[in-house]
């Protein structure tokens, strides 16, 4: 930003230094010695010719043109010189006229790119800049730095909707879940009912939530499916929330509408081919197969499933501390990257000791599932309040790096969270 602004000035100064100092260059000044030799040199050659006269070597008419001659000349030299040197006048309009320029000039040029330009594009480059390395923590400070400024500026234009926009979906990258949710409901203040930010902001809340649907979420997809029945992402989420209900009719009507309008070929229209062979053995009363199709390797043998299984407890050391109806998550987050979980499970304390499996089936997002995973961090967690956000005194276990595949885990609630 400070980079253009510096450009911008050096361009200004350099127009400027072109146009001002011709403008208010001194003009030369009149020379009163000068007009006198002139007119000393015109009387010297009037005496010469009349002197001719006299002598004879001049007639009268000669005489006569020669002086006139002479006055011409003299009277053309001496307007010559007073152009050249009476434009004091000129020079104090030349003076006012930089002068005006050196305003005039930057004044437009910030107008005018007020009205024409794009004054925010920069901020938001910056923060789209800062989003594409993550990873790095310089680029990470750097993308925090940009989107702090985007709020900024926002709350001194707060009908900015591209702007809160961007802020939004910065705020996912960052996992500020809650904060991306806020900045979706002041793009829908300003454009109400808009299907595509209803959907995005339903897929924050459930990340907020840790997949878990709730009202709000609900809600979001219903409403965005209402004013646009075909919005993809809604009508994934909506398959999504169906599923986790155990309405599996309800999970393939959503998951076919999606499938007719994306490209054949695409890894989306896999996806969804999968949860829809997984929704359909539901509704047949099969058990659930893995949401993404397994390839066969050679030999015969069939690949590992997509799934993770163990048994879940709680320490008893620290049994005391719930209460039969806190709520139970079991999920499974990848290693490395966004903190999604890509399955989840739901219970009441007591229903442990349980035997767990995470598949696809328990996905919170077609396309955050086990099936693209190699590693992954299974924990529990035990919400006195409900929510799957962890709380001061809510219990926890974490496996920390278990394959895709995993049998016979031995998950143990056995930290109390500070």
């Amino acid at each position: 930003m400070t980079t253009l602004w510096l450009v911008v000035l050096s361009l200004l100064l350099a127009t400027l230094l072109c146009l001002i100092p011709p403008l208010v260059r001194r003009a030369p000044k009149a020379d009163p010695a000068s007009d006198a030799s002139v007119r000393a040199f015109y009387l010297a050659q009037r005496e010469q010719l009349r002197r001719d006269r006299q002598n004879g070597s001049l007639s009268a008419d000669g005489l006569a043109r020669a002086e006139d001659e002479l006055q011409r000349d003299l009277l053309q030299d001496l307007a010559l010189r007073q152009r050249q040197a009476a434009p004091v006048r000129g020079q104090r309009a030349g003076v006012a006229t930089a002068c005006l320029l050196s305003v005039l000039i930057p004044v437009a040029a910030v107008l005018l790119y007020g009205k024409l330009g794009n004054p925010r594009a920069a901020a938001d480059v910056s923060v789209m800049a800062g989003a594409a390395e993550p990873h790095a923590a310089e680029s990470g400070e750097d993308m925090a730095l940009a989107i702090n400024a985007l709020a900024q500026r926002l709350r001194n234009a707060p009908d900015d909707a591209d702007g809160w926009y961007t802020l939004a979906r910065s705020y996912e990258t960052l996992g500020r879940y809650a904060d991306a949710v806020a900045a979706y409901r002041q793009v829908l203040r300003l454009f109400p009912g808009q299907p595509a930010v209803l959907a995005d902001m339903a897929d924050a809340l459930l990340s907020a939530n840790q997949g878990v649907p709730d009202a709000d979420s609900v809600a979001a997809v219903a409403q965005a499916l209402a004013a646009q029945p075909d919005q993809p992402k809604a009508l994934a989420l909506a398959g999504m929330m169906a599923l986790r209900r155990g309405d599996a009719a309800e999970a393939l009507a959503h998951w076919e509408r999606l499938q007719a309008l994306l490209p054949p070929d695409s890894e989306a229209a896999r996806q969804i081919q999968s949860n829809i062979a997984q929704a359909r053995a539901m509704t047949a009363g099969a058990p659930a197969a893995p949401a993404t199709a397994q390839a066969q390797p050679a030999g015969g043998a069939s690949a590992p499933a997509a799934r993770i299984s163990g048994h879940a407890r709680i320490a008893e050391a620290l049994r005391s501390q719930v209460q039969p109806g806190d709520t139970v998550f079991i999920l499974a987050r990848p290693v490395e990257g966004s903190r999604m979980p890509l399955a989840i499970l739901q219970w009441r304390v007591s229903d442990l000791p349980r035997a767990f499996v995470l598949d696809d089936s328990s996905a919170m997002s077609p396309d955050a599932t086990l099936s693209r995973a190699g590693n992954v961090r299974v924990e529990i967690r035990i919400s006195r309040s409900g929510t799957a956000a962890a709380r001061p005194g809510d219990l926890s276990g974490i496996l920390p790096d278990v394959a895709v595949g995993a049998d016979g885990l031995e998950l143990v609630a056995d930290t109390v969270v500070r």
